[in-house]
C-alpha cells in the first residue's frame, strides 16, 4: 500500500482523498476509505469497515470487510459522474430473529456514483452498486450448537456498494 503510495503521489499529487461512509455509520459500523488517482480519468479506492456492537435489539451484525474498486470518471477524477469495477470480502457473524449466520463471502459488482466538489478539500459522494457474492456459512438456530461444516453456501445478487460518502481531498 505504501509503495503504491509513492508510485503515484509524485504524478498526481493533488489527488488523493480520505472518506467515511454515513450509511455503514447508521448501521453503527466503523468505516475508512482511501482513494488514489492514477491516471486522468481512473482512481483507485481501497474501503474498510468493521462492527463489533449489536446496535438493533435482536440483530447482531459483527462484521469486518474490505472493499477495493477502479473508478472510471466521465470527467475529471472526484468531480461528477463515476462507474466503478468493485470486489468484496467480508468476515461475518450475524443474526436475525434467532437464526445465526457465521462465514464468509467474496463478490464484485459494478457501481455507479457521483461526487458533488463542495470546496477545495471536501467532497459529497453517492454511490451504488449491484453485483454477486458467494458466501460459505454456518447457518444454525440459537439454542443449537454451531454446525462442524459449512452447511449453508450459494451465490446471491446483492448490492455491493451503496454509500453517502463524505471526503476530505488531502492533496
Amino acid at each position: 500500500m505504501i509503495l503504491f503510495c509513492c508510485i503515484f503521489h509524485s504524478a498526481y499529487s493533488q489527488k488523493i482523498a480520505l472518506k467515511t461512509n454515513a450509511v455503514l455509520w447508521a448501521t453503527v459500523s466503523p468505516n475508512l476509505s482511501a482513494e488514489f488517482v492514477v491516471s486522468h480519468n481512473m482512481s483507485v479506492d481501497l474501503s474498510a469497515s468493521f462492527n463489533v456492537w449489536s446496535p438493533y435489539n435482536g440483530i447482531k451484525m459483527d462484521h469486518v470487510s474490505v472493499s477495493p474498486e477502479v473508478r472510471y470518471w466521465f470527467q475529471r477524477p472526484m468531480a461528477q459522474h463515476f462507474l466503478g469495477v468493485t470486489l468484496l470480502y467480508m468476515n461475518y457473524d450475524m443474526g436475525y430473529k434467532g437464526t445465526l449466520y457465521d462465514g464468509q463471502a467474496l463478490g464484485g459488482g459494478i457501481t455507479y456514483g457521483y461526487n458533488f466538489v463542495l470546496g477545495k478539500h471536501w467532497n459529497l459522494e453517492l454511490t451504488a452498486g449491484v453485483g454477486a457474492m458467494f458466501h460459505w456459512q454456518y447457518r444454525y438456530k440459537e439454542e443449537e450448537q454451531r454446525p462442524l461444516d459449512y452447511n449453508n453456501f450459494g451465490w446471491n445478487a446483492v448490492p455491493v456498494k451503496l454509500g453517502v460518502n463524505i471526503s476530505y481531498v488531502i492533496f
